[in-house]
């Protein structure tokens, strides 16, 4: 069970830790249904079933040995209209429904925007728990941008995301609108200086903040994919501000860019998110898309722990090479789930995928994380975590041969191929004559675990 809450290692900041001795490595995934059913227009998750089965799913999740879920938070019902039986109404919702003001655009009664609904917070409060007693890590995405955007047309008559947004005038009976331009979009959301808007945004923030400051395998992601830098660090100011009026203080977590108020795309710069106030970051691929394209992310070397969350970079992908590119470069990592999104994709190249994360996620345990490092420099492969002398793990692409430098001659060191694309071990030793080793993989998209026998 976890132990502390989580902080940024004082010795490596790579990494996270609760204890300021042990590192952790955050290995996981997102699956968009894991707080509110059906959300963003869709009626079923993995294997059809109608809701989550979250007994089911939390065994599942353990089952992976996965660490880290990435938490969806929608502000928008969907159009309610997906199916004429299973209509795709996301639920629970942060407010409150009240009769007497009519229906809103999905069907339901309208939401009062200065009412919460305790539904939605003591289920977050209650599956994050779970997870907690499953030594599972959870970020908690306060804003998801695209339940103000466009979203998916679809029902009779075709209806958008933003039509079942809460802070859409049809849908509450506060008459608050935050589609400032009337164009067909409410991003102005993040990007307007209503205070009545500016207020409720605290107001639900607090809440949240309030309802799991107790727990300490949470942290925060203060919006999905939105550009509004000065509105995302005030917001981490915030958070921070009054977190310290509670017993414990969270970590902070910055995804860059996507949305402007024009639903047109726009990438904060790196530099702007890893210097900002926030604990850790999450990766965009469009800050070196060649790189990036490749499977080649560059060494983290920006003091603060990295999140490579394939929403950003290549959602929907099995390809067992982004994870371990990131992970021997020093970042974390998160996976996006088609099959929750499109439970037709499940496949066993998914069930292979989830292991290689939980293997990554069983090696980060096995070895001295708090003293290894990103050393592309101590293997041809470039792809090399390591403390040298004593521990590896370095990924192999190809079928190559490669070389590992820095070793003991004489000493013996235990080794253990894992084959990626086949999820298969083999272990053996070796005893080096000299400081450089040669090693020839059977197959490509192999792992080398490499540790001095002590």
């Amino acid at each position: 069970m976890n132990a502390g809450v989580l902080r940024v290692h004082p010795k490596n900041p790579l990494y996270f830790t609760v204890d300021s001795q042990k590192a952790v490595f955050l290995g996981g995934h997102q699956i968009f249904v894991d707080l509110q059913d059906n959300t963003y227009n869709k009626p079923f998750t993995r294997n059809k079933e109608i809701t989550l089965d979250w007994p089911a799913y939390v065994t599942f999740l353990e089952s992976t040995n996965m660490n880290y879920l990435r938490n969806w938070i929608t502000f928008s019902t969907g159009s309610g209209s997906m199916a004429p039986v299973n209509k795709a109404v996301a639920s629970p919702m942060p407010y409150k429904r009240v009769p007497g003001h009519g229906k809103a655009k999905d069907g339901g009664l309208k939401f009062d925007l200065y009412q919460f609904n305790d539904v939605f917070f003591q289920r977050l409060y209650k599956r994050c728990k779970d997870l907690k007693e499953r030594n599972i890590y959870v970020s908690i995405m306060l804003f998801e941008v695209y339940g103000f955007g466009k979203g998916e047309k679809c029902g009779e008559p075709p209806q958008n995301l933003w039509d079942g947004n809460v802070f859409n005038s049809a849908n509450n009976i506060n008459g608050i609108d935050a589609n400032l331009d009337g164009d067909i979009t409410g991003l102005e959301f993040f990007y307007t200086k209503d205070a009545k808007i500016l207020d409720l945004q605290k107001e639900y923030v607090k809440k949240i903040i309030d309802t799991v400051n107790s727990l300490d395998n949470i942290f925060y992601e203060v919006a999905n994919e939105l550009y509004a830098p000065e509105w995302q660090i005030s917001m981490i100011d915030f958070i921070k501000k009054y977190e310290k009026t509670k017993p414990k203080q969270h970590l902070v977590l910055f995804s860059p860019g996507g949305r402007l108020a024009n639903n047109e795309w726009k990438i904060i710069a790196k530099d702007r998110v890893v210097n900002s106030r926030a604990d850790c970051f999450a990766g965009m691929g469009d800050w070196d898309s060649k790189a990036f394209g490749k499977k080649r992310p560059p060494v983290n070397n920006t003091g603060k722990p990295g999140i490579i969350d394939l929403d950003h970079i290549k959602y929907g992908s099995t390809d067992v090479a982004y994870l371990w590119t990131a992970f021997t470069q020093g970042y974390h990592f998160n996976l996006y789930e088609t099959p929750y999104d499109y439970p037709d994709k499940e496949s066993p190249e998914w069930k292979n995928i989830r292991c290689n994360v939980g293997k990554a996620v069983e090696y980060s345990e096995k070895v001295d994380l708090v003293n290894m490092k990103p050393r592309p420099d101590l293997s041809s492969t470039k792809f090399c975590l390591a403390k040298e002398g004593y521990e590896y793990i370095i990924y192999q692409q190809n079928k190559s041969e490669f070389t590992v430098s820095g070793l003991k001659p004489g000493k013996r060191y235990n080794i253990e191929w894992y084959a990626a694309e086949k999820n298969q071990s083999k272990s053996g030793f070796i005893t080096p004559e000299k400081s450089v080793a040669t090693f020839v993989p059977k197959y490509k998209n192999m792992v080398l675990f490499l540790v001095q026998d002590r």
